[in-house]
């Protein structure tokens, strides 16, 4: 399998974002024509999250965080990006294991 098409959403945002401390999601389609979406998160955006939540009083006040499949890296950048799902979907015999199908 191999990507044929893919969107990154950090490249949508107006006004840029930081790559060492972020979160975004990535829709891709590969050879068989299906499309999924994968959820990436920086290791410091973890920690920022945290940190945001004990303030708001989120998840219990940033006890716990929850998100759906998430995929941490260490660098919001495409280059990195795209060779983790290269990787992935080398290495998994079920995408959505990892992946999230997009209809």
């Amino acid at each position: 399998m191999k990507i044929k098409n893919i969107w990154y959403e950090f490249e949508e945002w107006a006004d840029g974002y930081d790559e060492y401390d972020e979160n975004s999601d990535v829709i891709f389609e590969i050879s068989d024509s299906t499309k999924w979406c994968a959820s990436f998160f920086t290791y410091r955006n973890l920690l920022s999250l945290s940190k945001k939540n004990q303030i708001t009083g989120e998840y219990l006040s940033g006890k716990y965080f929850l998100a759906d499949k998430p995929i941490f890296i260490s660098e919001m950048k495409k280059d990195i990006i795209l060779s983790v799902l290269n990787d992935i979907i080398r290495t998994e015999t079920d995408l959505s294991d990892v992946f999230t199908r997009v209809d």
